[in-house]
């Protein structure tokens, strides 16, 4: 079987869909810590990007790609289209997060072009 495949997009240059088998949908919930709270603070005052709620984010994104491929295949798809990621902050101040990721599970075939089944003699090869 062929990698899994997961594009924001909702064709795959190259594929064709074959099958839509429905929404995959994983929520998630965390919070950081009093550490990331207060370093964040001194980023905030001074500017720049706060690192460690950039793990946190990356840790939560992750981990929900995992759990968003393996609910797709248990559906029987390869692919992922439609892929978004969306968050939000559901406490004031704290690093309380919700992170919710989405897509379209479906399977998906490769598109035989010209080149695929030529004969030998087809564009794109030399004549030897």
């Amino acid at each position: 079987m062929e990698d899994f495949i997961i594009s924001t997009t909702p064709a795959l240059e190259g594929y064709r869909v074959v099958k839509y088998l429905g929404p995959v949908v994983v929520p998630s919930v965390g919070a950081g810590d009093i550490i990331k709270d207060w370093l964040a603070g001194f980023t905030d005052m001074f500017g720049g990007k706060s690192h460690s709620y950039r793990k946190v984010f990356a840790k939560f994104i992750n981990q929900g790609v995992v759990q968003m491929t393996d609910q797709a295949r248990q559906y029987g798809a390869n692919a992922i289209v439609n892929f978004r990621i969306e968050t939000t902050n559901l406490s004031k101040g704290k690093s309380v997060i919700s992170v919710l990721l989405y897509g379209t599970a479906v399977v998906v075939e490769r598109i035989e072009t010209q080149e695929d089944s030529s004969d030998g003699e087809g564009i794109g090869r030399q004549a030897g």
